[in-house]
């Protein structure tokens, strides 16, 4: 008779498990309990990481890094700090006139004061009734999405410290990108070091190509919604172009919410056939012009992100933090397949299934590629990360052998 024999560890691994599980209860519960720093560092990190690769590039021309990081920190606070003085008084004014423009014609906001209201408009009633559902439903769905980024942005206000503590962690964070980088990677078993630094390069570069690309495409969205509503002469347009950039950031979610804001100003503001000129325009300009030629042609794909796992990163995303939520949903998705691909390679390698047509079985083919002999400067960057990295550990680092990861 054959027993089952079981390890049991002795008295001192036992208690390093203790001590290291104990260690990780209570640094859970202190993040618990300093949670409300998390969002606004972590939106200091993302702005550092988003321009990370520009300081990359200047200093690989010969700047000092401090002295780039402060040039482009500086610019681009400038730029969006200027651009929102300039507009702020514009868009506050067409706020309060589209405000009042909707009180008058639908003073009650409840579902059946809508459709009183469509009634005297002469529209339909099974269509009104329609109508002041759906609006009722966006209206609740807007207000639970948007309930955190309003909690936070009265937080912010009642604690103006953060305005300034957030700058300047950015600031500090982008100029020590690499350095933070190397000291974390000193955490990092020897062993699995390289595995886990080309993972989180990987993870860096989707999530800041993404949130560039994102941030030209919603910016250029949003300055050719409003030239194109403003030459229709429908009103507000400034404001309505300053809400299509910001909800083009949200996939598939933005640019109905937008075409159904513009139809509603428009309708409210120059009657049915300025509706229907605005909504035909809007549809041609967001759902042809911009997602099938400006977004695919800028963003490039670099994503590679399945469409299923988009929509459910995104329905996520939607219940976990809403609208902020939706916006970081395809990337973080996004950096989530990347890990998962570095973990299990597996999963990356394509499957080759032969035609209808062909009676063979499918193979699995992998495709090597060479990477490429010429190297941008967050690539010398990485190399010399982790030669710093080894030499402070004293290990020689084994040969470089070629990467055929799916991460590259």
């Amino acid at each position: 008779m054959e027993y089952l024999s079981v390890p049991i560890p002795d008295n001192q691994t036992i208690r390093k498990w203790a001590a290291r599980a104990c260690c990780f209860v209570v640094v859970c519960y202190v993040a618990w309990l300093v949670r409300i720093i998390w969002v606004p560092l972590g939106l200091a990190l993302i702005l550092a990481m988003v321009l990370d690769p520009i300081v990359d590039r200047m200093e690989a021309r010969g700047w000092n890094r401090t002295w780039a990081t402060a040039f482009i920190f500086g610019a681009f606070l400038l730029i969006a700090g200027g651009l929102l003085a300039l507009s702020l008084p514009y868009l506050m004014a067409q706020g309060s006139q589209m405000q009042a423009q909707f009180q008058r014609y639908f003073p009650d906001g409840s579902p059946d004061g809508l459709a009183r209201s469509l009634h005297k408009m002469n529209v339909p009633e099974g269509t009104a009734n329609i109508a002041a559902k759906t609006m009722g439903s966006l209206e609740q769905e807007w207000a639970r999405s948007t309930s955190s980024v309003v909690g936070y942005g009265i937080l912010f206000a009642s604690n103006l410290v953060w305005v300034v503590i957030i700058p300047i962690v950015a600031f500090y964070a982008l100029r020590d990108f690499h350095l933070i980088m190397a000291k974390a990677l000193l955490v990092v078993p020897f062993r699995n070091r390289s595995v886990v630094q080309t993972a989180v390069v990987e993870i860096t570069a989707v999530f800041g190509k993404y949130l560039r690309g994102l941030a030209i495409v919603s910016a250029l969205n949003g300055v050719a919604t409003f030239l194109l509503l403003q030459a229709l002469g429908v009103p507000s347009a400034l404001l309505l172009g300053a809400l299509a950039g910001l909800l083009y950031s949200v996939p598939y979610v933005g640019a109905v919410l937008t075409v159904a804001l513009t139809a509603a100003v428009s309708f409210l503001g120059g009657g049915l056939n300025l509706m229907l000129a605005a909504v035909g325009a809007s549809i041609f300009l967001h759902q042809i012009l911009f997602d099938q030629i400006v977004t695919p042609r800028i963003l490039g794909g670099h994503v590679g992100l399945h469409p299923i796992l988009s929509i459910i990163a995104l329905l996520v995303g939607n219940l976990l933090l809403g609208i902020v939520g939706m916006i970081l949903a395809v990337p973080v998705a996004a950096c989530i397949q990347i890990a998962v691909l570095a973990v299990l390679p597996k999963l990356a390698v394509p499957i080759d299934l032969p035609p209808p047509n062909v009676e063979s079985e499918a193979t699995l083919t992998v495709e090597d590629s060479e990477s490429s002999a010429k190297k941008d400067a967050s690539e010398h960057m990485r190399e010399a990360v982790a030669s710093a990295v080894d030499a402070i550990d004293g290990q020689a680092a084994p040969p470089e052998e070629p990467l055929n990861s799916p991460l590259h």
